[in-house]
């Protein structure tokens, strides 16, 4: 399993705008470059079902499903449903600190598959690692730096 995590304290940013930037596939992918798109598929009571496209080690194209569940605005944890990797979990955990907010976010994945899953652990076990928290420093500077997250989109059948 390989492993990555960061944590960013946001200065004048409400829990609420972290929340919003991180469920806004627009801003997201401007801070995690192993993300191409995030696009849902299904409403959940406490969440969404979404393709995630991505880039493995930057370079390496791939999609996975995947169930996100949250609690508006302090944690979002998103799981593997369907795809390549065994396992993949990610988890944000968002709290509002005097001046600010605190952002921990954490990524871990097991791509399994016998001898094929131990190389790529060992050739990604670094780039992942440094990709999380270079992840977190960013979402934080784009934060900072005024950026602002639309949040989850509406339900699907919102609009019927």
């Amino acid at each position: 399993m390989i492993r990555g995590e960061g944590t960013a304290f946001v200065r004048g940013v409400t829990p609420e705008e972290v929340f919003d930037f991180v469920l806004d596939p627009a801003q997201y992918t401007k801070a995690d470059t192993k993300m191409v798109w995030v696009t849902k598929l299904a409403d959940t009571s406490d969440g969404m079902i979404a393709r995630e496209d991505g880039k493995f080690m930057g370079r390496f194209p791939g999609s996975v499903i995947t169930r996100y569940r949250w609690k508006r605005p302090t944690s979002i944890d998103v799981t593997l449903e369907h795809g390549v990797p065994r396992g993949l979990h990610a988890w944000f955990e968002i709290e509002e600190v005097p001046g600010g907010t605190r952002l921990h976010h954490v990524e871990e994945m097991d791509f399994g598959h016998g001898l094929l899953g131990t190389v790529y652990d060992a050739a990604a076990r670094s780039w992942f690692a440094h990709s999380v928290a270079t992840e977190v420093a960013e979402i934080g500077r784009l934060l900072e730096a005024g950026e602002r997250g639309r949040g989850p989109e509406p339900p699907l059948d919102a609009g019927a």
